[in-house]
């Protein structure tokens, strides 16, 4: 293939991501690919196969810019052009300008597009001292998306969870988690200590010098040690708060080692030291931690939220409080005091880091691009011009894209409230509150209209179930607000009441959670019937997984229908389909959501339970494939199955 590699910050190799870019550039040649690089180096100006853009003249801010070792590229149309020409696929390394500009102009041309995800939100929000404010996260990720990763035919994230935060926020994508792996120079081996780390506890840190990367808790927690006398720090790296670490540096008893080092010598350092700590605050892989691992070294992480590198740790002595030196004292100390443990630890870190090794991760990668040539293909031929996800089992794929640790709904569960106030706030909540107010928004959000809503005439007297299709995360209110005029109750899944601080309300609103056990099996049957016998609706979504606009109506099977089935209870099919959005609406260009209902369906009496089950399942789905076959496809999010043995589902 010829590939062109765009990385609007290339320079030296003093960061992650540049040494990404050029790790997968020398890739990529030695497996017998042309790769050209789209750059804004200028010592890069005349070299063959690199196309060099100018640089952004930042004014004022050019200083900053450069202390920060970094200096981005301007986009030039003609010269982007130039590059792209007689490519079959550009990989974008960042969502900046050359990049953005080139996504754009790659996607007219028909060219297959990938990308890489190499920078967080923080990353950016570090430079406006906002680094913790998380609220400003979901507006970079926007603009990253709007700018360039919806142009993507696959996208390369180093983690999953660098994927799951960014799709929490932009909805589903069709990623691909691969490492940006660990050579295998990286590994243990006997060196000779130098001259002043003999007789000392050597700790290293290995990562730019910024605000995000947090370098200050380590030096603080050396002063909280006991062992403060005899510990060498080493912290390799360089960066715009260089000042700032030599001067907390002047509190230690013993001055630590700064500046960058070449791979040789990093190696033979990870192999003279004894701990490894990682202080990032934000971090989305961190491939120095596992270099330092792959070499023998016990990581301590700082266990924060917004960093992928705590999913290494094997346990919780492997792990800080978040942000908190002291505790990072105290695991320090640990260690040091305990080096038989420290030996079978680093065993047990050097079998985990097998699955980072670079040549298998550089494989994936070549597999992803040669995946989103076909993506693009069938794109093409299809019209298509926004997102394409490729999917594997359309049974237990999820693309809910949230990050709801699941409770466990146990015996003692309560799914029928008896106390009085409980069941007058619910009916407030349920019928004055909720059911106008959420019903506006699914109207005017969703743009939700109903057809062939008077059979619901026919039903009013009675209890029945209603069967949909699951395709958005307003499904769970959509009965209750645009549908039913009598109470209207939710199967779901056990995520649903397992928010902390809204598991009332949630209930409150109609929700029966699938059990977890077989005692709160038998209380979650009894609250079906006695719901039904109540003449009130029950809503279930026989697909059970969410996949955001999908336009195909995905296989499930019958023991959903027990219900009905054992009930004799009528039941009525719901198909979502979706319509494109008028030109002149104020909202975004968001499809609109259309819900079409089926005539009621009744068990056939001379069936047996289990032959209703069926029977009404295949009515079901009969009605759901059809309608929705019927109706007109938008141009969203269109779901594909993958190709055989695709790299997207490897572990």
């Amino acid at each position: 293939m010829k590939i062109l590699v765009v990385a609007d910050v290339l320079g030296k190799k003093n960061n992650g991501t540049t040494m990404a870019a050029y790790n997968l550039i020398e890739s990529l040649q030695k497996r017998g690919h042309e790769v050209r690089v789209l750059c804004g180096d200028p010592d890069k100006v005349g070299v063959a196969d690199y196309f060099v853009c100018p640089n952004i003249d930042f004014w004022i801010f050019n200083h900053y810019v450069q202390s920060n070792g970094i200096n981005p590229a301007k986009a030039d149309n003609n010269i982007i052009n130039k590059a792209l020409d007689g490519v079959d696929l550009v990989h974008i390394m960042l969502p900046f300008s050359v990049g953005n500009r080139t996504a754009k102009i790659a996607n007219e041309r028909h060219i297959p597009i990938t990308t890489g995800f190499h920078i967080q939100a923080e990353n950016v929000t570090s430079h406006f001292y906002a680094m913790k404010f998380t609220k400003l996260n979901p507006t970079v990720y926007k603009i990253f998306w709007n700018k360039l990763y919806r142009y993507a035919d696959c996208i390369h994230f180093p983690t999953k969870f660098i994927k799951d935060d960014f799709e929490k926020v932009v909805g589903p994508t069709n990623g691909y988690v691969i490492s940006n792996g660990v050579k295998a120079i990286f590994n243990k081996k006997e060196v000779e200590r130098p001259e002043f780390m003999k007789d000392k506890y050597c700790i290293l840190y290995t990562g730019r010098y910024s605000r995000e990367k947090c370098q200050q808790l380590l030096i603080n927690a050396v002063q909280y040690s006991k062992y403060k006398d005899k510990i060498q720090l080493v912290l390799a790296g360089d960066g715009p708060t260089r000042k700032k670490i030599e001067k907390l540096s002047t509190k230690l008893p013993i001055k630590p080692i700064l500046g960058i080092h070449s791979q040789e010598e990093l190696i033979n350092i990870i192999n003279s030291c004894d701990l490894y700590v990682h202080c990032a605050y934000a971090e989305l892989e961190s491939i120095a931690a596992l270099e330092a691992i792959s070499c023998g070294l016990v990581p301590i992480i700082n266990n924060t939220k917004r960093t992928a590198t705590k999913n290494f740790a094997i346990d919780e002595k492997d792990l800080f409080n978040c942000n908190d030196s002291k505790d990072l004292a105290k695991k320090i100390d640990y260690w040091i005091e305990n080096p038989l443990e420290r030996e079978k630890r680093s065993n047990e870190y050097l079998d985990f880091t097998k699955q980072f090794e670079f040549e298998h991760c550089m494989d994936r990668m070549e597999k992803m691009m040669k995946e989103a040539i076909e993506i693009r293909k069938y794109k093409t031929e299809n019209n298509l011009v926004n997102r394409v996800i490729s999917y594997k089992d359309p049974v237990n794929e999820d693309y809910a894209c949230t990050d709801i640790s699941n409770k466990k709904i146990k015996g003692d569960f309560l799914y029928v409230h008896k106390n009085k106030f409980w069941r007058m706030c619910s009916n407030i909540i349920y019928h004055i509150i909720a059911k106008p107010i959420v019903g506006l928004v699914a109207k005017v959000n969703r743009g939700v209209r109903v057809e062939n809503k008077k059979v619901l005439k026919k039903l009013k007297k009675t209890g029945y179930f209603i069967y949909g299709n699951h395709t958005s995360k307003f499904d769970g209110v959509i009965p209750q607000t645009c549908l039913c005029k009598q109470k209207a109750y939710i199967i779901a899944n056990s995520d649903a009441v397992s928010i902390p601080g809204i598991q009332n309300l949630v209930m409150m609103l109609g929700t029966i959670p699938v059990p977890s056990d077989p005692a709160s099996a038998i209380n979650f049957q009894n609250a079906i019937e006695k719901r039904y016998k109540q003449n009130r609706v029950i809503a279930i979504y026989p697909e059970a997984h969410i996949w955001p606009f999908c336009q195909i109506i995905r296989p499930f099977g019958e023991t959903s229908f027990s219900y009905p089935a054992k009930l004799n209870a009528p039941l009525i099919a719901m198909v979502t389909v979706y319509r494109k959005q008028r030109h002149n609406s104020p909202l975004k260009s968001k499809p609109r959501a259309t819900i079409i209902l089926s005539e009621p369906i009744y068990p056939n009496p001379l069936f047996s339970q289990k032959e209703n089950m069926k029977y009404l399942r295949d009515q079901v789905y009969d009605f759901m494939v059809k309608t929705s076959e019927k109706a007109n496809k938008v141009d969203y999010i269109s779901y594909v199955p993958c190709v055989e043995h695709s790299t997207r589902f490897e572990k």
